[in-house]
């Protein structure tokens, strides 16, 4: 929904959000029940329909939404104080002697700047406010700004603005003044409206929307400016006016999308408690694993030491102990070694399950076993069928202590 031919509109685009100083296409719309809408279509028509129909024609427009005067009173407000920060603070009390509402019911908003003195101000009560903002996002309308239907039409000094439609009429008195009412207290609310205005009453009323027949008693002078009876194709043919943006304070944008995102704050914490645990967990498993990793090193360590008890530097006893392995592999001429020797007198020692392997070591060229249990005579017989194994020369030595049997066996090479 293209609104290049909107020409009140292009100054208002600018000042509530351009991107990279690129005019974006800003689509003025309203409310027409509490579930339908009139919008302007490219073609500077309008249109109307449902919210949803609405809603799949401005994907790439920035909606703008007209706000009934009935529903905005302004109040050009003397500055409360040079400090801008306080003004959001003494709006409130300053006006609240002249409000038929109570203070805490009602929404300010303040223009961009002050004007002659004088600051902008808008009051819109907060119940209204919610339910135009609510039926927006059913409908998944995201307007970048709401704005009074008074202050977006056209105005000039000297001049007052009137636009009629079948059962209301709303009139600009100024840069930021003016009301909306019933026609047929139209008549009633101008007369009311001069009478305040004094010396500064208007030098004419210009009209939209057709002679209006509630003037026919007043002095005052006016012009028919258009006959077409919609407001919106009244803002698609005047001049931009300066005007200001209902989103602020807790309805800005920025607050907008804190309310859209706080019912997943407390699935964004659950997360975050969920991912915190995970964390926990696993800092405890790499802790855990670390201490078994240290322990499992400690025994390769000792393992090692016991195999092979002259090592006097352990750097990494897996890689240390399989080169040592190597180095007492048979080599492919057959020349006896650790592994030659450890299979010779393996094979007979297997044969005697009375003993038990307590001990081995092995040094220039010879395997010393530790064994317990058994008795003279068995050890007799393991020394014999050590014995009968070609190319293997044992010994064995027996010792009692507190009636336990020790033997040591010297494993080598025979001499050929």
């Amino acid at each position: 929904m293209k609104m290049a031919s909107v020409s009140c509109g292009a100054a208002l685009a600018t000042r509530i959000e351009t991107a990279n100083d690129v005019p974006t296409p800003l689509g003025f719309f309203r409310f027409s029940t509490p579930d339908q809408a009139e919008w302007l279509t490219p073609d500077g028509t309008v249109q109307r329909g449902p919210l949803s129909e609405l809603a799949a024609q401005s994907a790439h427009v920035r909606l703008l939404l007209v706000a009934p005067g009935e529903s905005v009173t302004l109040h050009p407000l003397p500055l409360p104080s040079r400090n801008r920060a306080t003004w959001a603070r003494a709006v409130p009390y300053a006006l609240e002697d002249g409000l038929a509402d109570d203070i805490e019911t009602l929404h300010f908003a303040l223009g961009a700047a002050p004007d002659e003195g004088r600051l902008p101000v808008a009051a819109v009560a907060h119940a209204e406010l919610r339910a135009w903002l609510e039926r927006c996002t059913q409908a998944e309308l995201n307007p970048v700004a709401i704005v009074p239907d008074v202050l977006l039409l056209p105005w000039q000094p000297g001049d007052w603005s009137l636009a009629l439609e079948a059962q209301r009429a709303v009139v600009r008195t100024g840069r930021w003044d003016g009301f909306a009412t019933e026609r047929e207290t139209l008549n009633f609310m101008l007369n009311q409206a001069l009478a305040e205005a004094g010396e500064a009453k208007p030098q004419r009323l210009r009209v939209w929307g057709g002679a209006p027949p509630e003037l026919a008693g007043t002095d005052l002078e006016w012009q028919i400016e258009d006959h077409s009876p919609d407001l919106l194709q009244c803002f698609a043919t005047v001049g931009p006016p300066a005007t200001f943006n209902l989103l602020q304070g807790p309805y800005s944008r920025q607050a907008h999308w804190g309310r859209r995102l706080r019912p997943w704050r407390a699935v964004a914490a659950l997360t975050g408690l969920w991912l915190l645990v995970q964390g926990l967990i696993q800092a405890d498993d790499y802790w855990r694993l670390k201490q078994e990793l240290g322990v499992l090193q400690t025994r390769m360590e000792q393992i090692y030491k016991d195999a092979v008890p002259s090592a006097t530097r352990i750097v990494n006893p897996k890689a240390q102990l399989e080169a040592r392995l190597r180095e007492l592999t048979p080599a492919s001429g057959g020349n006896s070694g650790f592994l030659d020797l450890l299979y010779r007198g393996g094979q007979p020692l297997s044969r005697f399950p009375e003993l038990t392997l307590r001990g081995l070591s092995y040094r220039d060229g010879q395997i010393d076993l530790a064994l317990d249990g058994g008795n003279p005579a068995v050890l007799d017989r393991l020394r014999q069928q050590l014995e009968q194994q070609p190319g293997l020369k044992a010994e064995v030595r027996t010792t009692q202590r507190e009636g336990q049997v020790e033997s040591k066996v010297t494993l080598k090479k025979a001499a050929s």
